[in-house]
């Protein structure tokens, strides 16, 4: 599926094909005062030329299409016959390139999402957790609670929930020390803290809702 077909449609639909042309945007640039000195990408740019530079070169800005921060300029030079421009492959090309950057994108905002996630389960593991469980969810508190570095999400929020309801079968003679943790903790906390344990012991995660990704 083509990105802003109906942009692409008319720039190309208005480029004049008696020309040497060349077609390079920018993406997620800001500021219209600076977008001439910056380094335009793809055509005969490739992340080495400004607009400035083209022009140096005796480049003309044929067209220039805006969508929101997006630029895609159309430079002409010298004359050639429209047999010269094979528009669709111009067209393909910068679809191409617009669709990876689309692409990578997705890909840095669930890294920064997953690390945001892992950064706030460790904060909240380290200020309500550590101290009985130990640094990696190991340690037994007080010798009589389990592991928790092995629970499953499901096992988390059961027993939390048994100690949140006083639930005798999870009252080891500390369910009195756990209770206030179980009322004080959000469910989306407590996967924060799994997903924060999952992690630092580089074991296998199960199932979380995308919602709390």
């Amino acid at each position: 599926m083509k990105l802003f077909p109906t942009l692409l449609l008319t720039m190309l639909t208005s480029t004049i094909l008696n020309a040497q042309t060349t077609m390079c945007f920018k993406e997620n640039h800001s500021s219209m005062s600076t977008i001439e000195d910056v380094k335009l990408d793809g055509g005969l740019c490739q992340s080495l030329k400004s607009v400035k530079d083209m022009h140096k070169e005796g480049w003309v800005t044929n067209d220039i299409k805006i969508n929101n921060s997006n630029y895609i300029y159309i430079f002409k030079k010298n004359t050639l016959s429209a047999s010269d421009v094979d528009m669709d492959l111009l067209e393909a090309k910068v679809v191409k390139k617009l669709q990876d950057a689309a692409i990578e994108k997705k890909k840095i905002e669930k890294m920064e999402m997953k690390a945001n996630f892992l950064k706030a389960g460790e904060k909240l593991y380290t200020k309500t957790c550590k101290e009985c469980h130990g640094p990696k969810g190991y340690k037994k508190a007080y010798n009589t609670s389990r592991a928790i570095a092995d629970f499953s999400l499901a096992e988390f929020e059961v027993t939390m929930s048994g100690y949140l309801n006083s639930d005798k079968d999870f009252d080891r003679g500390r369910a009195i020390i756990m209770r206030p943790y179980a009322i004080h903790t959000t469910s989306k906390e407590l996967k924060k803290i799994y997903v924060y344990l999952k992690n630092v012991n580089n074991l296998p995660i199960g199932k979380v809702s995308k919602d709390d990704e």
